[in-house]
């Protein structure tokens, strides 16, 4: 006997030997949940697996949950693709509230029994907040780590400011002012050290150079200020292509087109980003006539499980599509298989 039990719905009371339960957030399973009743279970396409979903892209024994004395940790199981925690690619991590993981192309997450029955009979919350919430995380980091890199604090200096503290400065001048006052008073400071030299050179030597303008002035302390501005942003698309480029290695192709859009939405000419973009499209569109034709094979030669599975692939890859005659094919496909899978089960009796 399996370590988890599947059921159909997440408002369902605590079961007998209840520990965890796993709710599928986005995939073939969605709004399935998965009753975990041992310190440990596998997860995976194969039947031996205490949970088993029907998600393509994950391996037959992909993942494994299991419990310690600081709670619930996922582990990948040698799979193909690997695993991700929270939308990052992970051996390993540590499972909690709010926290979710990836098997293929399913989103799971683990509610620790003792976390109370509310959170454990709660619906299972919409793949569109997880990931959204997730997204601004991810944006929040990537932007503070390319303004620190690249921005504000490299490569700006102006003369006799950047050290930590000044001999015979100001106390308290060194460790607790905000950068940005510090960079004005310099500017101030600067411009009026300007200003006096240029009195004392046009009343006390009689220069015959003409007093400098403003202007002038401000092109001077522009000289000071960082020579390219758009750095974080280019380095925060280099990070989001990186990312999307290492998706479509692996054959990723949805998971590549979101890291691209975001590219093309702080960079709509990137070159690059535009064509991993067709790509995508194009690889996407070959996988989607090959689910198409197998289902089809498979319809034929009976085997409706497998059938089952290229269509709710075909569901999967064309979530956001315009495809409607590939949309539409299948799922009307699935609505004819699923019936028949119900009669099939009539018929023996109720039985699995």
């Amino acid at each position: 006997m399996g370590a988890a039990l599947k059921f159909k719905t997440t408002a369902l009371g605590r079961q007998a030997g209840e520990l965890a339960r796993i709710k599928v957030l986005r995939g073939p399973d969605f709004g399935s949940t998965f009753v975990v009743t041992g310190p440990r279970a596998t997860i995976g396409r194969d039947e031996g697996c205490d949970v088993v979903i029907s998600d393509l892209k994950a391996s037959r024994r992909h993942a494994e949950v299991f419990l310690t004395p600081s709670g619930w940790e996922v582990r990948d199981a040698g799979s193909a693709n690997g695993i991700l925690v929270n939308g990052q690619q992970a051996q390993n991590g540590r499972l909690g509230p709010g926290v979710t993981f990836s098997v293929g192309e399913t989103v799971l997450e683990l509610v620790a029994s003792q976390d109370g029955t509310r959170a454990l009979v709660a619906p299972v919350r919409d793949i569109a907040q997880v990931q959204a919430e997730q997204a601004a995380f991810l944006a929040q980091r990537d932007k503070v780590r390319a303004i620190a890199g690249g921005g504000g604090g490299q490569g700006f200096k102006l003369p006799g400011f950047g050290a930590p503290a000044a001999a015979g400065g100001a106390p308290g001048a060194a460790g607790g002012r905000d950068p940005k006052k510090l960079m004005l008073v310099g500017l101030v400071g600067l411009a009026a050290a300007m200003f006096i030299m240029d009195g004392g050179e046009n009343n006390g030597a009689k220069s015959r150079k003409k007093p400098r303008t403003d202007a002038e002035k401000a092109l001077d302390l522009a000289a000071y200020l960082p020579t390219d501005p758009s750095a974080p942003v280019a380095k925060t698309t280099d990070i989001f292509f990186r990312n999307g480029f290492r998706e479509y290695t692996q054959g990723n192709y949805l998971r590549a087109k979101q890291q691209f859009e975001v590219v093309l939405q702080m960079q709509p000419q990137h070159a690059m980003a535009l064509l991993y973009m067709q790509n995508c499209d194009n690889r996407i569109k070959e996988e989607v006539a090959s689910h198409l034709e197998i289902g089809k094979r498979s319809l034929v030669s009976g085997k409706l499980k497998d059938a089952k599975g290229h269509y709710e692939a075909v569901l999967r890859l064309l979530y956001r599509s315009t495809d409607e005659a590939s949309l539409t094919e299948a799922k009307d496909q699935l609505a004819k298989i699923n019936a028949e899978l119900a009669t099939m089960k009539l018929s023996d009796g109720g039985g699995g």
